[in-house]
């Protein structure tokens, strides 16, 4: 059992979930796109680059490779799992038991935007540039269901949330999550949601005890969702990609996807996150 266990964490401290997820991962990359050749080891790597970030020099001298063909196939194999999001991260099938989901957004760093320099990608979280993603958790399923962004990182969460600003209703995207909350259900957020009732609960004095520790544990999945998204250390380190502002926002989301998925195939094989 010691021996099984260290197995497992040598393997997830180098691929960020377990090998049931990546077990899981490979049958439906193949069934759902068996027009595509899987090359398992080159998937493994791409995995690996999103847990660990390593420069194209380490991945070559690591996997023996070329730096070209390390370059190429980091992108082109987190192209292919974020292709899964649709699949895997929604709100269908949500249980109609599930009357509150918890929401937030989450900073990821960057480095400077030198094409379109700006104050609207600093970050009050860690003081400097970056993005926000917007992140659903099922308390009951233990699992992800709603993945936005990004968004320059002084976007207000409601902003984020309406997909525009307040009183412009009309202009709000049809893509935010405003328009997709299930109708059976609530979200809860901390006090920056303040301003939207019909759609997120905050805590208040006024609510019961148990209404307060229910919140609360909400929020606590939520840091320890967020807490795991941070161990992929492409989503830890500042974000060093893209050659235009496009291409970073483009590369960047690529890689939050990715991982959202990865993980989506970890909760759901056996390392879920705490129910509620």
């Amino acid at each position: 059992m010691c021996r099984e266990q260290k197995r497992l964490r040598r393997f997830r401290s180098h691929y960020g979930v377990g090998p049931d997820a990546i077990s899981a991962l490979i049958s439906d990359l193949n069934r759902l796109h068996p027009e595509k050749t899987l090359d398992v080891e080159s998937l493994f790597m791409a995995i690996n680059w999103l847990k660990l970030y390593d420069p194209e020099e380490v991945m070559a001298g690591r996997w023996g490779f070329g730096e070209e063909y390390c370059r190429n196939t980091v992108w082109e194999y987190p192209r292919r799992i974020q292709k899964l999001k649709s699949y895997k991260i929604s709100f269908d099938g949500i249980d109609p038991n599930c009357t509150f989901l918890p929401v937030d957004t989450m900073h990821t760093r960057t480095q400077e935007f030198r094409c379109s320099p700006s104050s609207k990608w600093y970050s009050h979280k860690f003081n400097g540039p970056g993005v926000s993603f917007e992140v659903v958790m099922d308390p009951i399923e233990g699992k992800i269901r709603w993945v936005n962004g990004p968004v320059p990182a002084s976007t207000h969460d409601l902003t984020f949330l309406r997909g525009g600003k307040k009183g412009q209703m009309k202009k709000w995207k049809r893509s935010s999550l405003y328009f997709h909350i299930p109708k059976t259900a609530r979200m809860v957020g901390d006090s920056a949601y303040e301003g939207q009732p019909d759609k997120v609960s905050t805590t208040k004095d006024a609510h019961k005890p148990e209404t307060k520790e229910l919140f609360a544990r909400m929020k606590s999945m939520k840091e320890t969702c967020f807490k795991i998204f941070k161990d992929f250390k492409v989503l830890r380190e500042s974000f060093r990609h893209g050659k235009s502002t496009e291409d970073k926002l483009a590369k960047i989301k690529l890689s939050f996807e990715a991982v959202a998925v990865l993980l989506q195939y970890d909760f759901e094989n056996g390392s879920r996150l705490f129910e509620v």
